[in-house]
């Protein structure tokens, strides 16, 4: 088979890019399938490759083997990780390949797996940091709690770690990297890796006690003493001074939640090898959190948007009320803060309630009016989506009206031939004198014209007779006349 040969010749720099797999497939199945026909044996209906007698070729049952072990982990996506085993080793060419395969799928599988364990440590870690910062007083459960989350954080970084090393080991396998890629020569990935070792960190180490001040800036002043009684006057400036404890510094660790898209992708089913290939050949990037994000939110829109709003909503009123109660008292109570966010999200402004501090203004602005903003508007798209009339409705709402227009087109037809048919019975109703078809009409119409002619006629013959009496009367007297002259001349 041309297609499994190994070349000898050098790959181009092109192909060195493009993923073996799906060439390798398909000649596997091109060939299986032509051995098949060539051999005519029937198959039974639960055993779609039986084994081959003794004398089979070898080769035949590789290469059934070989499309066997394709379609367990193609096929399935690999959930459920069984591999059928081979019954005789394959051929030099064709073992390599699969055992590629394989591993690109279970390394696949080991980055889902660590992407949502990072997620749950990463959830765990914020939700301590809430507790640490609401609901714990004493100093011991103070000091547990945070070395509890030092050992989630540790744990975290540990994984972060190894996502990055599977990512490469991806990567490569995928012809993406070059083998034995150096660090310095991926920049990209230590860069991002660095970020997210950098956020993942973050945390209040047990022992640290105490707070810290904070001058916000408010406005300046022209005389001295002319700040209010609640600012500090400073340098011709008025400040609001007011101080944090540690563990306030605990809430930048709600920019874990960068995992979230990883974890919408992974229950997406976009992390295996074959839709990864499948995106390749057309040009849809499908390892792209943004991709799984758009699928996500065709697929379930309103559970989508439910959680996000939810979840949008009580973290951002938790660190709301965190980073407002020591200059802001009416934000102290959660459910004042769950109001401001909620009406921030909805872009209503009633004016009872409003950050002070500037952690608050920037929580308000990230967490409730962009995200809102973009909330609302995904959530009215998604509203007219389920309101637009799809293919179905439409040949429904179009059958509805022809059947309508029928409908109007009879009884306009079966108002006029009624109307037709109570003229005709008045017709018939009348005496036979009294009715005038169209031949009497037309006869007693020809009658007429000929009656004015004949008026006509006679009219015009008298008047050429009296002209005619006229001219007779006129030579008569001329006639005379003349007579008369010849006689007196005479």
């Amino acid at each position: 088979m041309e297609l499994l040969a190994p070349s000898a010749a050098k790959p181009p720099p092109l192909a060195r890019r493009q993923s073996a797999l799906d060439a390798e497939r398909a000649a596997v199945e091109q060939q299986v399938e032509r051995d098949h026909q060539r051999a005519g044996s029937a198959r039974k209906r639960g055993d779609y490759l039986p084994l081959a007698p003794p004398s089979a070729n070898n080769d035949d049952l590789r290469l059934r083997d070989a499309k066997r072990a394709i379609q367990a982990r193609g096929t399935s996506g690999g959930d459920d990780g069984v591999i059928f085993p081979l019954r005789l080793p394959l051929t030099p060419v064709l073992t390599p390949r699969l055992q590629t395969i394989c591993a690109i799928h279970q390394r696949y599988e080991r980055r889902r797996a660590v992407e949502n364990a990072a997620f749950a440590l990463a959830i765990v870690g914020i939700g301590m940091v809430f507790v640490d910062n609401e609901y714990t007083a004493n100093e011991l459960s103070k000091r547990c709690l945070r070395a509890a989350n030092g050992v989630v954080t540790l744990a975290l970084l540990g994984l972060v770690g190894w996502r990055f090393v599977l990512e490469r080991a991806i990567l490569i396998q995928r012809n993406v990297l070059p083998p034995h890629v150096a660090l310095w020569r991926m920049p990209k990935q230590v860069c991002k890796l660095l970020g997210e070792l950098l956020i993942c960190a973050i945390f209040v180490p047990p022992g640290v006690s105490g707070s810290f001040q904070v001058w916000e800036w408010k406005f300046y002043v022209d005389a001295e003493n002319a700040c209010p009684r609640s600012f500090t006057e400073d340098d011709g400036s008025c400040y609001t001074v007011y101080s944090y404890p540690y563990e306030v510094l605990g809430l930048l660790s709600l920019l874990r939640l960068y995992m979230l898209p990883r974890v919408i992708r992974n229950l997406s089913d976009f992390t295996n090898y074959r839709t990864s290939y499948l995106g390749v050949v057309y040009h849809v990037d499908t390892l792209s959190s943004l991709f799984a994000v758009k699928c996500f939110l065709r697929s379930h829109p309103f559970k989508f948007l439910f959680v996000a709003f939810a979840s949008t909503l009580v973290l951002t009123a938790y660190a709301l009320a965190i980073v407002e109660s020591p200059v802001n008292p009416n934000l102290a109570p959660l459910w004042n803060s769950v109001w401001l966010v909620a009406l921030t999200m909805g872009t209503i402004g009633y004016g009872d309630l409003a950050a002070v501090s500037i952690a608050g203004q920037l929580l308000l602005v990230f967490g409730g009016m962009l995200a809102g903003i973009l909330l609302v508007g995904v959530l009215s798209a998604a509203i007219f989506g389920f309101l637009h009339l799809d293919e179905r409705d439409l040949r429904f709402v179009s059958l509805l009206r022809r059947q309508e227009y029928n409908r109007r087109l009879k009884r306009a037809l079966t108002d006029k031939l009624f109307k037709r048919a109570s003229e005709q019975r008045a017709i018939r109703k009348q005496e036979v004198g009294d009715y005038s078809s169209a031949s009497t009409e037309l006869r007693h119409f020809q009658d007429h014209l000929l009656f004015s002619l004949r008026n006509d006629h006679s009219a015009a013959m008298e008047r050429l007779a009296g002209v005619e009496k006229r001219l007779d009367a006129l030579l008569s007297s001329a006639s005379a006349a003349l007579s008369v002259v010849a006689a007196s001349s005479g």
